[in-house]
């Protein structure tokens, strides 16, 4: 049982936390490390009452970004809740106005605390996706912030940054490039003018300020991005090859994305470019262009009713609020509408602590083995998880995936082979947009 206080979200921001800690020192030092290149907004910062400043959401950098923009307010931001388990880091961002959020489910908790911020005429610093960009262009998402806004009369302002994404991608395998970082407040909706429009209205405004392709601004305004090994953590993302359609088989070497099956390369260049490496080698641009790419073979391997995927996995389960444990292994396939896991599960508190260290570890699991293969002859068990009730996916791309049970259980997943965890999500992504009537096989609408 943890003997932590109870923290506390939604109150105003302690000054020596956010504006002496946070904007005196953190946001000045990221600035100069990542390059960020923003001034404060003097219109956002002279609005009156609640503000909602609302952002896309390209890297971990978001924070920084709109923080440089809205200087001179103290701005509650929404994060992940996954940061708040720490116990040094969690009570730092709850007592600098941070509000964590569950992922992809409803949250009293984070919807109680952005209330209080705006009903004390705070303000609230969201981004709605959810979730990073993966391949450098915006996600939708649904129409609750917009309820929020109407029902707390506050106005709202739409931030848009360049260059955070690039700098820092969700699937780099090496961190971040330095490069250049720019953003900026584009558009404030007045209390008034937030008055006069209807849910429907404020949600069509939001997505179309969010709209946004990372390449199509690198196309207009060329920046480079310094790395050592650019092209490292693509491959996970750029996992079919072009040329042979072999998937899985992309290897990174340095900036240079090669297929192990028929030698195809693409090398990228320092402003996150494909180019063709011989003559005969096939590419696509960007990563957009080859994900959508790789997107339409599965939707076409559904409409012929040929979409297979199955891979052998462990099984993690959180225990507490700090880590997870291992708790059994097996495969988990897509059987029809369903993902679908069988194998074996032991009790949460007999499983074996597990973190990315000691992943990465060999002489840490050797001294588990016999745990390891004890869970092997645990209790036989299957999960299923339909297609339709998946509201949102955590992917650490290359390495884990997660779904969540209807209860609220997670499920971490920790694939044998981890490059396969971008195709499971496209499966499911598309097998959640095929039309009810068309739909094949054993599972459920």
């Amino acid at each position: 049982m943890s003997d932590r206080k109870p923290l506390s979200f939604g109150g105003e921001p302690n000054t020596l936390i956010y504006s002496i800690l946070g904007i005196g020192v953190v946001l000045r030092f990221a600035k100069l490390y990542y390059g960020i290149h923003v001034k404060p907004d003097a219109e956002a910062v002279r609005v009156k009452g609640p503000l909602v400043c609302v952002g896309n959401h390209p890297s971990y950098l978001d924070p920084f970004v709109m923080g440089a923009a809205l200087k001179g307010r103290k701005v509650n931001f929404v994060a992940g809740a996954f940061l708040f388990r720490k116990r040094i880091v969690g009570p730092v961002f709850a007592a600098g106005g941070c509000i964590p959020k569950i992922q992809f489910r409803s949250d009293s908790r984070a919807v109680k605390a952005m209330l209080s911020t705006l009903k004390r005429g705070g303000t609230l610093g969201i981004f709605p996706e959810g979730t990073r960009f993966v391949d450098g262009t915006n996600i939708t998402f649904d129409d609750a912030l917009a309820r929020m806004i109407k029902k707390t009369n506050s106005a709202v302002a739409f931030l848009k940054s360049h260059g955070a994404y690039s700098t820092w991608p969700r699937w780099s395998a090496n961190s971040f490039r330095r490069g250049r970082i720019e953003g900026k407040i584009e558009k404030i909706y007045t209390v008034e003018e937030v008055e006069k429009m209807s849910v429907e209205e404020l949600h069509a405004i939001m997505l179309e300020h969010l709209t946004y392709n990372e390449y199509d601004w690198l196309r207009e305004h060329p920046v480079e991005f310094k790395s050592k090994a650019i092209a490292s953590g693509a491959q996970n993302i750029a996992y079919v090859c072009p040329r042979c359609e072999s998937e899985n088989k992309i290897a990174a070497e340095g900036d240079i994305l090669r297929c192990t099956v028929c030698g195809n390369r693409a090398r990228m260049d320092r402003s996150g470019f494909f180019h063709p490496v011989g003559d005969d080698d096939v590419v696509y641009e960007d990563l957009h262009q080859w994900k959508a790419w790789e997107r339409e073979r599965i939707d076409r391997k559904i409409r012929a009713g040929a979409c297979v995927f199955e891979e052998k996995t462990r099984l993690m389960l959180p225990f507490g609020e700090y880590e997870y444990r291992e708790v059994g292994s097996g495969v988990i396939r897509i059987d029809g509408h369903n993902v679908v896991y069988e194998g074996t599960q032991c009790e949460v508190e007999v499983g074996i602590p597990y973190s990315s260290k000691e992943n990465k570890s060999a002489s840490r699991r050797r001294k588990t083995l016999a745990r390891i293969e004890a869970l092997k002859d645990g209790p036989e068990v299957k999960k299923v998880f339909p297609v339709s009730r998946v509201r949102g996916i955590s992917v650490e791309y290359g390495k884990r995936f997660e779904l969540i049970e209807g209860g609220g259980q997670v499920n971490r997943f920790v694939f044998e082979n981890g490059q396969r965890t971008l195709e499971l999500q496209l499966i499911i992504q598309a097998l959640q947009e095929v039309d009810p009537y068309e739909k094949k096989g054993g599972g459920n609408p």
